[in-house]
C-alpha cells in the first residue's frame, strides 16, 4: 500500500526580473508503506526541495503530497525530517539527552522525555553520552544524536536529506548500517535524498531517478538486492555493480546535457 504519494509536484520560485523560475515539472511517484526509497539526480536538480515539499516545509506551486491518503499542508505528525547539516539541527546549549528529549517533551513532559531519550541514545550506540554537549562529539556521533531525536518522536515516515554527506567514509558506512537496523526493527517508511549512487543502491528497495532542471521523474529503478545487506559483500554482487555502472552513466549524461 502506498504511504507517501507525490502527485504532479511542480515548483516555481519568484524571479527578480521576468517570469517565475520553474525548477520542477509534474513529478509523481509514491513510496510504499515500510519501503526504503532513495531519490537520486544531478546536483542542483531539486532533490532536497522535493523532500521539503513531502515534509510540508515548502508548498508546491501545483500538485500535492499525501501521507496516509491525507493531503500534506504542513509538517505531518507521523513524519520526521533529518537534516543534512546536523550541526545546525542540534541545540548547542542543550546536552545530548536534552537534545533528544526536545522532540517529545512538549507532549509527555520533560522527565518522561529525558527517560525516553536514554532509550533512543542506547539504540544509536550513544549510551552514557547523555551529559555531553554536541560540541564535545564527533560529526558521526552528532548525527547519531539527530537520528535519536528523530526516533524519539516515534515517526512512521523518516525523511532524510543527505544525512551522511558531511562525515568521513568509514563513519558513513557505520551510519548506513545503523539506519538499516533501525528501519528493519521499527518497520519505518523511509525516503532518502542522496547524491551518492552506491549509498542509494545499498540502502534502498527502489530508486527514483530525477532529471536536470526543470526536474522531472526519469524512471523508478528496482534495486532487487537481497536483504539483509552487508557493507562489503553486497557491494561486490554482480547486480550491485551493474546498477552502479548504469546509474552513474545516466547521472553523468544528465550532468552534461
Amino acid at each position: 500500500m502506498d504511504f507517501l504519494e507525490l502527485e504532479g509536484i511542480t515548483k516555481e520560485f519568484p524571479s527578480r526580473s521576468g517570469p517565475p523560475a520553474r525548477v520542477m515539472e509534474r513529478v509523481s511517484f509514491s513510496v510504499r508503506e515500510g519501503e526504503f526509497m532513495a531519490v537520486l539526480g544531478p546536483s542542483g536538480c531539486g532533490k532536497s526541495t522535493l523532500l521539503q515539499m513531502a515534509a510540508g516545509l515548502l508548498p508546491p506551486s501545483s500538485g500535492e503530497a499525501r501521507i496516509g491518503g491525507r493531503r500534506v499542508d504542513g509538517p505531518p505528525p507521523e513524519a520526521v525530517y533529518v537534516f543534512q547539516q546536523y550541526t545546525r539541527s542540534l541545540l548547542p546549549w542543550r546536552n545530548v539527552r536534552d537534545n533528544v528529549a526536545f522532540a517529545v517533551e512538549h507532549r509527555i513532559g520533560r522527565r518522561r522525555a529525558r527517560a525516553a531519550a536514554e532509550v533512543q541514545l542506547a539504540q544509536v550506540g550513544l549510551a552514557g553520552f547523555g551529559d555531553h554537549f554536541p560540541w564535545q562529539l564527533s560529526g558521526g556521533m552528532q548525527q547519531r544524536v539527530a537520528i535519536a531525536r528523530a526516533l524519539a518522536a516515534e515517526p512512521a515516515l523518516l525523511l532524510m536529506d543527505e544525512p551522511f554527506s558531511a562525515v568521513d567514509a568509514l563513519t558513513r558506512l557505520d551510519l548506513q548500517a545503523l539506519i538499516l537496523d533501525i528501519w528493519t526493527q521499527r518497520k519505518l517508511t523511509v525516503m532518502l535524498v542522496t547524491h551518492d549512487v552506491e549509498e542509494a543502491i545499498y540502502l534502498a528497495d527502489r530508486i527514483a531517478m530525477l532529471t536536470r532542471r526543470p526536474t522531472t521523474l526519469a524512471e523508478i529503478v528496482e534495486v532487487g538486492l537481497p536483504r539483509p545487506r552487508d557493507p562489503i559483500a553486497t557491494r561486490e554482487l554482480p547486480r550491485f555493480l551493474e546498477l552502479r555502472h548504469d546509474l552513474l552513466g545516466k547521472l553523468l549524461t544528465r550532468h552534461a546535457v
